[in-house]
């Protein structure tokens, strides 16, 4: 049994746990803000990219839809969609370089100014999506991560939701 002053300092060094993890969030937030494609971009071609990203999600083991775009004109993507394309980034990297999908297929976010870059993404992805060999290849991935994240995962305590979502992001790169 924990005395009364064990109990404080477990509640402290939790409080500080959070707000250290609040830090490191908003850093990444920022660092992906940073990332994030500038220019002119209107709804429509960006529902498209979402239409697009909805798919291929559950590829990744991501059951949550991203919420479509309700603004008309946008001037860049929001840090959450970025973690998102990144991470379809990474994964296309990989699949590349084993030979499973072209050389084209490859993200550059740096490379999107207006809709046609928007859409040219949403092409890339949703042909991935549909992609067999793709789809393979990501089940092996996260086969071959399965057995270090459930190692892992059973040590630590109960995550909320976005924080899970970036571990299990993280075990498909």
């Amino acid at each position: 049994m924990m005395s009364p002053e064990e109990k404080a300092n477990l509640a402290s060094m939790r409080s500080e746990a959070m707000t250290r993890q609040g830090d490191v969030e908003e850093s990444e937030d920022e660092l992906y803000a940073a990332s994030a494609p500038k220019g002119s971009f209107s709804g429509k071609a960006a529902n498209a990219l979402v239409e697009a990203t909805n798919r291929l999600l559950p590829l990744f083991g991501i059951k949550d839809m991203y919420d479509r775009f309700s603004e008309p004109k946008m001037s860049t993507l929001p840090p959450e969609f970025m973690r998102l394309l990144t991470m379809f980034g990474k994964a296309f990297d990989d699949a590349i370089e084993e030979g499973v999908l072209p050389e084209d297929a490859k993200i550059d976010l740096t490379v999107i100014t207006d809709d046609n870059g928007l859409q040219g993404l949403a092409g890339r992805i949703g042909m991935a999506a549909k992609s067999g060999t793709f789809k393979r290849f990501l089940t092996k991935k996260v086969k071959e991560s399965a057995p270090a994240e459930e190692e892992s995962m059973e040590e630590e305590a109960p995550m909320d939701s976005a924080e899970s979502t970036d571990t299990l992001f993280a075990g498909r790169m």
